[in-house]
């Protein structure tokens, strides 16, 4: 092991090595916290070695302190499973191998274990002279065995877990910014080496840089052989998720084509194809190719997010079925998918919705609840359970929902309209008022925002109100007719006749094909006793709308007073 400052996890990774290795050396590149302390607690050798920026130096200085005929090399933030006690009984003693890789689980999200990226790199090796690590990041054993002839292996029902990638580690050790500047020097030297550019693109990933993930990422594979390297599959995974990432779609689905001529397509790819096809609305395209990928297998010794196979294919396929609203499919897939991985919380999202539209409310809110601890489903499940409490008639608690909603999603214009739509069902103008304020408190006002407004007061029966929401409209856009026709209802319902005329008048300047606009200036004009002007617009209407049967009535009536 080399470690510095890993106080706060060594403990946890020494245990799990009781009982299954005879000896720990432990090389410090410069600890001033408990580090040094902890391993001698466990009876560890204690090596020290100056930091430079070169991980293989500092692992090898940790090769010449140990003692027994076989390594494991782990780090601080790893535990070894159980499971390798047995697995390395039976792998120390083929005397022909040398060295084991073994499955690396790596845990990307804070907490749980839902998004996992898997790779395979060797980690026990026999220690004889020759063997040495490789490269100054991302070191490597395999090299110098396949210098010395020597075999590996994959070693079965074995893996070690890796909480490192977790975003809480990776601030905690600035691991990305380490990172990136090694692998930026090693670049500069190897320009054109696919390994070190599939590093940095990844890491450029993980630092949620997608322009430059994606730019190293197309270098990457363009020097990539078609076949036979283990980063092949995640090459090809960074690439299209970075295109997804900067919705760049119709290039990520030429990359997925891409990545079908070589030997690294199948089941990621496939994944990945549906993931972009669904949100690119090609919803019929995503539902072919999620079923084709459903038949398809994890490739053996696969770098990547080994949870496509697990459960997030069927979570994918879920959500599909569900957009074409078959909901008892849906379900189904999200209780498969929860079943293989209970903490999935988009899982619980998608159960939540499938359970909605069948009207199972209880089960509904429970899952929506679970899913409030993902933030990103923030704004849907809060949206969920505001439909859910409304249809029990708990308007004030849809209206809290509907908001917090928002709240999180403030561009979000139909959660805002959920919102003001159970405002209005608390008959209180003060609070629908507050609903329409906030939004304009955000976003620039339009006549489309003060109609709604208006008609929200009308609903109530606050007709002063309304009358000054409709006359903010067209002053905010006199072009508008909805704006001038919804304000000419109200006018004529009120038996301001002249007033509604005018008014239809001027929406009518904006949309002369409007047979009920053209309608009821008739009626404005015949309530005014202008009955030759009543009959042109009668006759107007007809002539947009034959089958316009209250005109065609109203008419008849004019004309013969006329």
């Amino acid at each position: 092991m080399i470690a510095k400052n890993e106080a706060k996890h060594l403990a946890k990774c020494l245990d799990s090595l009781q009982g299954i290795v005879d000896e720990i050396v432990l090389v410090d590149t410069g600890s001033t916290d408990e580090t040094i302390a902890i391993a001698e607690k466990y009876g560890a050798v204690i090596g020290h070695f100056p930091w430079i920026n070169d991980f293989a130096a500092a692992r090898n200085e940790s090769l010449k302190l140990a003692t027994s005929e076989w390594a494991l090399w782990i780090d601080a933030d790893e535990q070894l499973d159980p499971s390798c006690l047995e697995a390395f009984h039976k792998g120390i003693v083929r005397p022909h191998i040398g060295g084991y890789s073994i499955e690396i689980v790596n845990y990307l999200d804070d907490s749980g274990t839902t998004t996992e990226f898997v790779h395979n790199p060797t980690r026990l090796f026999r220690r004889i002279e020759g063997i040495h690590f490789t490269e100054p990041i991302h070191e490597q054993i395999t090299p110098s065995m396949m210098a010395l002839g020597l075999p590996w292996t994959p070693l079965p029902d074995c893996r070690i877990h890796h909480d490192g990638y977790r975003q809480a580690f990776l601030e905690e050790k600035k691991k990305v910014e380490r990172t990136l500047e090694i692998l930026t020097g090693v670049v500069e030297k190897h320009p054109n080496d696919p390994f070190h550019l599939f590093n940095l693109a990844n890491t450029y990933f993980v630092a949620q840089d997608f322009a430059k993930a994606l730019e190293v990422a197309k270098k990457c594979v363009t020097h990539m052989p078609s076949s036979g390297v283990e980063y092949g599959h995640a090459a090809f995974q960074v690439l299209v998720s970075s295109y997804e990432n900067l919705a760049r779609r119709e290039e990520g689905l030429a990359a997925c084509a891409d990545c079908d001529k070589t030997a690294y397509g199948g089941l990621i790819n496939e994944y990945l194809r549906a993931t972009i096809q669904f949100n690119s609305g090609k919803v019929d395209d995503a539902l072919e190719t999620m079923e084709r990928a459903l038949k398809l297998e994890w490739p053996a010794g696969c770098i990547g997010d080994k949870g496509i196979a697990d459960f997030r294919r069927h979570a994918l396929y879920g959500q599909i079925l569900g957009h074409l609203g078959r909901w008892e499919e849906s379900l189904a897939l999200f209780e498969e998918t929860l079943q293989r991985q209970p903490g999935f919380l988009p899982a619980h999202l998608g159960r939540a919705m499938a359970h909605e539209k069948l009207g199972h409310l209880g089960e509904a809110e429970a899952d929506y609840k679970i899913a409030l601890a993902d933030a990103r489903h923030t704004t849907l499940a809060w949206r969920g359970l505001g439909a859910i409490y409304l249809s029990r008639g708990s308007v004030q608690a849809a209206c809290e929902a509907y908001e917090t909603a928002w709240n999180a999603q403030p561009e979000n214009t139909e959660v805002w309209n959920d919102w003001v739509l159970a405002l209005e069902q608390t008959k209180d103008l003060t609070l629908v008022n507050r609903g329409f304020q906030r939004f304009l408190d955000i976003h620039e006002a339009s006549a489309a925002v003060y109609v709604n407004w208006a008609r929200a007061c009308d609903r109530l029966g606050y007709t002063d109100a309304a009358l000054e929401r409709f006359q903010l409209a067209l002053q905010t856009d006199a072009s508008d007719a909805n704006a001038a026709f919804n304000f000419g209802d109200l006018l004529y319902r009120l038996g301001a006749y002249p007033q509604a005329a005018q008014v239809y008048e001027l929406g009518l300047r904006q949309r002369m094909d409007f047979a009920e606009g053209w309608f009821v200036l008739g009626n404005c004009m015949a309530q005014m006793n202008h009955d030759q002007a009543a009959v042109q617009c009668y006759s107007q209407a007809l002539v947009l709308d034959p089958t316009h049967s209250n005109a065609q009535a109203n008419l008849a009536t004019v004309s013969q007073a006329a």
